[in-house]
């Protein structure tokens, strides 16, 4: 009862994101087996007004995240990218590396506005992949 008493507590915007969010993270593998990554942060429907704060977006993708087996960090960054741009945001899609004791650790997370929206540290990590989502010109929102 507790994760629904949850579910009612979102409003009809967020349980609209996430339940995109789950969704498309369950497609996400395929995805990037499939497409190259500057398609995967393009949203059909870029440019509209930004409906929730994208830190919010992030808490969404996170939360569903944890009901998709096996989602890590490249597809939450994707799709955490992929709905901002949805939204209208400047989202960026950022993939990189860092040193943990002598080997090579690679980490991928979703910024918005040069905001980091990640779940876990990056201080550490060295950006090599950036790809900005577009955004649509202020006529067409």
């Amino acid at each position: 009862m507790g994760r629904l008493a949850e579910l009612g507590r979102l409003s009809a915007t967020e349980r609209r994101v996430l339940a995109l969010a789950w969704m498309l993270l369950l497609a996400a593998p395929l995805w990037l087996r499939l497409l190259p990554l500057r398609r995967l942060v393009v949203s059909p429907r870029a440019g509209r007004t930004p409906r929730l704060p994208p830190q919010r977006v992030a808490q969404l993708v996170d939360i569903a995240s944890r009901r998709v087996p096996g989602a890590r960090c490249l597809p939450v960054a994707v799709v955490t990218a992929w709905l901002l741009a949805w939204q209208g945001a400047a989202a960026t899609l950022r993939i990189g590396v860092a040193r943990d004791a002598g080997d090579l650790a690679a980490h991928a997370w979703a910024e918005c506005d040069g905001v980091p929206l990640a779940a876990g540290k990056i201080d550490d990590y060295r950006a090599l992949v950036s790809i900005a989502a577009p955004v649509a010109p202020e006529a067409h929102r």
